[in-house]
């Protein structure tokens, strides 16, 4: 990579510390020099690496005082890559995080480098002005987004697209607001590597790449870290002085069209959140529904489990009016969660207010639906129905199955061999596209039903392939639960031959818990194309990470 000779820039520490909010023991060596006495506060694990290439760049590196606000402070803040893992990281957040953009609104700058998405989805220092969430995502090589930004001078060639030099990244912003997208694994800015956003006079800046590698490990990745340290210190200046480039945010990308003639299932994640504090938003995601059944051709509805938080008849109440819009309009399959079942959703028991509140002879009476397990229960339920020209059959199966409950699903699926399969359940892939599994003990096994004090067999996502998916027609398994960025996708073969599409789509942590977002499935006029979209009708937004908008072929005979 060619090499260009970078100035040594210096960083801003402008105003009067006696205003904007600087407390009263601050003193010009605490807080930092003006623009001509750069300093960079560095939250690390380890200050060494990242001090290598500060200081080059002209930078005094000291410590992030953890005791105080950063506001008032003057210069570079840095986080260092993973240090979101830090149990100091994590009280300094609770405590300060808003101090953060405090500090970027007074000319400063905020460099946060690669944090885990398990650990950090979503960046908890940003104001509400801004968003931007983590996720599994490759985006090497990188698109250059804008070749004229100060912060990529040097690393750019003719408009070549850029190979990150450690390796391939394996995470990225798989969504943003507010951010201009400066390096991304598309032309469009989806799988972001490198943002940067402004906020009052300042920049917050934002990367998944580990930009704070020890000097020598590699010459590319060397050169790489070197003109951008050297980049952000001549940047830092210009935004110190006010007169940093103007960012310009880069919009969503658009989502491809519904294709005339698909059929559509849609999906509702947990939505105990709703059913707890928002039953609004609940009301919004069947509402949608309702109105779009005929247009988009919606065949079947299925909930994900977590309907509710605390299996509660208030929060029941609230799940049973917003899933009344879907009456007489759209057939729907309720699926149990742990939170549906027990003393204040602690699924200590299999006692749930789903068949109280939910009554199984009208739903009995719906066009679609196939059997139960148990009569009079909802908690295990088969449905049969037509889309995109192919026979389905969709098995409902409750919170850790029961030994019997996958007998009987076996038997179901036996009886219907002609049809394609999707298995229904509350948990069973987890985030990290495998399938729970609690003998499993490389991998981690959060919330794995057998965790927990339900009486009763119990079957996990692995034993459930195991035992019920790989022996007949299932074409997808759906499900929620799991935490994290609450996404996943895993491909597997069955043994008749055909793949089956496993996937996880839970939104609960966002905002709104989970505002309003839920899974349309497109199943497209060939019936063999399946397009998958996530898309909040509250917010009239589609999300565009890799996880959230799939799209696969089904092989299975005929299709």
């Amino acid at each position: 990579m060619k090499r260009s000779v970078v100035a040594l820039m210096v960083l801003c520490s402008c105003g009067d510390p006696s205003t904007g909010g600087a407390t009263a023991e601050s003193s010009a060596s605490l807080d930092g020099g003006g623009c001509e006495e750069p300093v960079a506060w560095v939250l690390a694990a380890d200050i060494g690496p990242l001090e290598e290439w500060l200081v080059p760049a002209g930078f005094a590196v000291r410590p992030l005082p953890l005791d105080r606000s950063a506001w008032g402070l003057r210069g570079l803040v840095v986080i260092g890559t993973d240090a979101s893992a830090m149990p100091e990281y994590a009280e300094y957040m609770q405590a300060h995080a808003d101090g953060l953009y405090y500090f970027v609104d007074e000319a400063n700058v905020l460099l946060a480098l690669r944090q885990d998405p398990e650990v950090e989805p979503v960046p908890p220092f940003l104001p509400s002005t801004h968003d931007a969430l983590r996720g599994s995502a490759d985006p090497s090589p990188l698109v250059v987004m804008r070749t004229d930004h100060p912060l990529l001078a040097g690393l750019v060639q003719d408009g070549e697209p850029l190979s990150w030099p450690g390796g391939a990244a394996s995470d990225a912003f798989v969504e943003q607001a507010g951010f201009e997208v400066l390096l991304a694994g598309s032309g469009d800015g989806r799988d972001a590597a490198l943002l940067e956003g402004a906020y009052g006079q300042g920049r917050i800046v934002l990367t998944s790449l580990p930009l704070d590698r020890p000097r020598g490990e590699s010459t590319i990745a060397d050169a790489f870290a070197g003109e951008f340290y050297g980049n952000l210190g001549a940047h830092s200046h210009s935004v110190c002085e006010r007169q940093g480039t103007v960012v310009k945010p880069t919009p969503a990308p658009e989502p491809v069209p519904f294709t005339p003639g698909s059929s559509v299932l849609a999906v509702l994640p947990d939505t105990q959140v709703y059913s707890l504090r928002m039953p609004g938003v609940f009301d919004s995601q069947t509402s949608w529904i309702a109105r779009n059944a005929l247009e988009l051709d919606i065949r079947y509805v299925f909930t994900l489990g977590d309907i509710v938080n605390n299996n509660s008849d208030l929060e029941w109440a609230r799940a049973r009016s917003a899933l009344a819009q879907l009456d007489g309009v759209v057939p729907y399959a309720l699926t149990a969660g742990n939170h549906d079942y027990g003393p204040s959703g602690d699924a200590t028991s299999r006692e749930t207010g789903l068949n109280e509140w939910f009554s199984y002879e009208e739903l009995e009476a719906v066009p679609g639906f196939g059997g139960a397990f148990e009569s009079g229960r909802l908690d295990n339920t088969y449905h049969l129905f037509e889309a995109a020209g192919r026979e389905w059959i969709a098995i409902v199966l409750e919170w850790a199955p029961r030994d019997e409950a996958v007998a009987w699903a076996n038997e179901v699926m036996e009886a219907h061999p002609e049809r394609l399969g999707i298995l229904v359940t509350h948990a069973y892939l987890n985030n990290d596209d495998r399938r729970y599994d609690h003998t499993d003990v490389d991998h981690a096994q959060n919330f794995n039903p057998h965790e927990y004090d339900t009486p009763g067999s119990i079957n996990d996502g692995e034993q459930l392939w195991q035992k019920l998916v790989r022996h007949h027609r299932f074409v997808m398994t759906l499900n929620g639960h799991v935490l994290g960025d609450g996404s996943g996708y895993l491909a597997s073969e069955t043994d008749l031959g055909h793949t089956c599409h496993q996937m996880l789509s839970n939104f609960q942590m966002n905002s709104m818990g989970g505002g309003g977002y839920l899974r349309i499935i497109e199943i497209l006029p060939d019936g063999r194309t399946v397009r998958v979209r996530s898309y909040s009708p509250l917010l009239d937004r589609y999300l565009m990470g890799a996880d959230q908008q799939v799209t696969f072929e089904l092989d299975v005979d005929g299709a």
